[in-house]
């Protein structure tokens, strides 16, 4: 017989805890199926005493694409609310703490460097980071997937688009691992403002020599233009540090789960390698954002008092868009629970919609579908060699172990 929606209780969506084993898809899948929405209580880290959790992908977009009625000014996730971004001028300059037209003309800023025919000229050196860094786990045999491959890959990818020096990539790891753990204390950016200001300081540093020593980096566009008067030195400076964690966090999250995926289920590591071998690769790596959703979730604020989908949302509620559960909506996914890595048609929202769309997606998309290439090109397999470890997040669909070994 099977289970119905009815049958899985709604577990604490606020609490960090209900994510350790599993993001809960039976618990978000009950929630879709409700009319309206559904209010989770959060003792801290919101405005009002909670937030609204939305699942349905429609209703997503439709928020993110009214800037007006629903704010990113008052904070971007749980916990993290804020009462008056102002109030807070280490965040006042933050992109993804402003609204159209600031965030517009931010994003502009360094948008034509991510555009995917610029990423497109990538391959060529991101492929030698991902080959130097499978030929030394390969000769290790046995290996921590995370901290050797998940975490290296994207680290190093990201330091060389900033234009950080060699030597000093290993600084982007320790940063957002701090970062990422400070945004689980809900103290309204407090801890997340101490485990960044290493960064700040740094972005700080780097600018001027990068007008000294101008290079082909995200680090010397930044820094010019903010000679030319486009953005402000604040802006610049959380600009980088945002790339630096972005950038890093979600390749880092997708290479991790997918490995994951492939060493518990025969199923999946024969149809990813015949996604692979077929040319179906685009597609496998689409399924893989898709299931695996690294940011679970994004959050909005209502500006004032209104309707949407007939439920009463009041001024300063905190609208939290859970991209994973919108990512299994069968309205728009058939069989949104399994994964299908020819899935024809394949409407994620894994980087957001509206004018947060994550301006890095053609590159992470790029990383992680040079590192199958390469899997694949060397005949690289691996089996699972001891007991993987997930994060402890409301925010993000981390691993933070998966011990493997290669197989000979």
């Amino acid at each position: 017989m099977n289970a119905r929606l009815d049958d899985f209780p709604i577990p604490d969506l606020a609490n960090p805890a209900t994510f350790v084993t599993g993001v809960p898809h039976e618990a978000f899948d009950r929630i879709r199926a409700m009319p309206g929405l559904y209010w989770q209580p959060a003792a801290q880290g919101t405005l009002t005493g909670g937030f609204w959790a939305v699942t349905r992908h429609a209703d997503i977009v439709a928020i993110e694409r009214d800037p007006e009625a629903f704010t990113s000014s008052k904070g971007f996730f749980f916990p993290g609310a804020l009462e008056n971004v102002a109030e807070v001028p280490s965040l006042r300059a933050n992109i993804m703490l402003t609204d159209p037209p600031t965030q517009t003309r931010l994003r502009k800023a360094a948008a034509r460097s991510f555009g995917p025919r610029v990423v497109a000229q990538f391959d060529e050196w991101i492929r030698a980071i991902v080959v130097e860094v499978l030929d030394d786990v390969v000769a290790k045999g046995e290996f921590d997937w995370v901290a050797d491959v998940a975490a290296i890959i994207p680290s190093r990818v990201v330091a060389r688009v900033i234009g950080v020096p060699f030597e000093e990539r290993q600084l982007i790891v320790d940063w957002t691992n701090n970062i990422f753990h400070a945004s689980t204390i809900p103290d309204g950016f407090k801890s997340v403002l101490e485990a960044a200001a290493a960064s700040f300081s740094y972005m700080d540093a780097l600018r001027p020599r990068k007008l000294r020593d101008p290079k082909d980096d995200m680090g010397t566009i930044l820094a010019q233009c903010v000679e030319r008067g486009e953005i402000s030195e604040d802006e610049c400076r959380l600009y980088l540090s945002l790339l630096l964690v972005a950038g890093f966090e979600t390749t880092h999250t997708a290479i991790a789960q997918s490995m994951r995926m492939i060493v518990e289920s025969p199923e999946i590591r024969q149809a990813v390698t015949d996604a692979v071998a077929s040319g179906g690769l685009n597609l496998l790596v689409e399924e893989f954002l898709r299931y695996i959703t690294p940011a679970m979730n994004m959050a909005r604020t209502a500006t004032r008092d209104l309707e949407f989908r007939g439920q009463h949302i009041r001024k300063g509620d905190m609208m939290q868009l859970y991209f994973t559960a919108a990512n299994r909506d069968p309205s728009l996914f058939s069989e949104p629970h399994r994964f299908v890595p020819a899935r024809p048609k394949n409407e994620h929202i894994t980087f957001g919609s509206g004018a947060h769309h994550c301006i890095g997606n053609a590159l992470a998309r790029l990383e992680i579908r040079i590192l199958f290439e390469e899997l694949h090109k060397r005949n690289i397999t691996l089996k699972l060699n001891g007991t993987p470890k997930r994060g402890w997040s409301t925010f993000i669909n981390q691993l933070f172990e998966l011990p493997v070994a290669v197989v000979r």
